[in-house]
């Protein structure tokens, strides 16, 4: 199967990497706390940031279009990182799986995607030189250890313009082509204007432009 043309994605909150209004300079901060798996200071404690975010997805998910992604009870299933796993390193997005899943919101965590060689790193790499919706497919694999599973969410701790996560899905709906497989990110980024509010929980698409993704919203 060639990859998909395009994907359906959720996300729960936004943060911006310019902007200098004090929201936005807090949504940094949170996005850095994400992928160091690391603790923000609120009302005085410190708090691990991970479980914070998904708390505020269950209190805010009812009724909102994003509810129906976790549907069902999904399998979940982290997105790769750029570099090849290491034991013992730090996984973000399995992570967040670990937590949705202790939240209930899945129905159990499957490791199930892995780099077969590593990529250039998307966040660090200049605009003209980041991997392609192509590379990242190449390089991926998906262990075929499920029985036909009705649903399946990748999940990743930030999503850009998305070709990681439509590459990501593209491979696993290739060996699972009967399930339904969308994506999930804890937070997107919002690259115009100030952040005036962090969660804003959302669904939207991913689709290929070329070598690469635009992502709406």
């Amino acid at each position: 199967m060639p990859l998909l043309s395009d994907i359906e994605f959720g996300a729960l909150a936004v943060y911006s990497p310019r902007d200098a209004a004090p929201a936005s300079l807090f949504s940094r901060n949170v996005c850095v706390a994400v992928k160091q798996d690391g603790y923000l200071t609120a009302g005085g404690q410190s708090v691990r940031v991970i479980p914070r975010l998904v708390t505020r997805l269950r209190e805010k998910i009812g009724g909102t279009d994003l509810q129906a992604f976790f549907a069902g009870q999904p399998v979940l299933v982290p997105a790769p990182r750029s570099s090849l796993i290491k034991a013992d390193s730090l996984y973000p997005a399995k992570v967040i799986c670990d937590e949705l899943r202790r939240q209930g919101f899945g129905s159990e965590v499957r490791v199930l995607l892995e780099r077969t060689k590593a990529v250039r790193k998307a966040a660090t790499a200049p605009a003209g030189e980041r991997p392609t919706a192509q590379e990242h497919f190449d390089s991926l694999r998906v262990a075929p250890e499920l029985a036909r599973p009705a649903s399946i969410l990748v999940v990743d701790d930030v999503i850009t313009s998305g070709t990681m996560l439509l590459a990501a899905v593209s491979r696993v709906k290739e060996v699972f082509p009967l399930a339904q497989v969308r994506a999930f990110a804890l937070i997107r980024t919002m690259s115009q204007g100030p952040v005036e509010q962090i969660y804003q929980l959302c669904t939207g698409t991913v689709a290929r432009r070329g070598e690469r993704c635009a992502r709406v919203p």
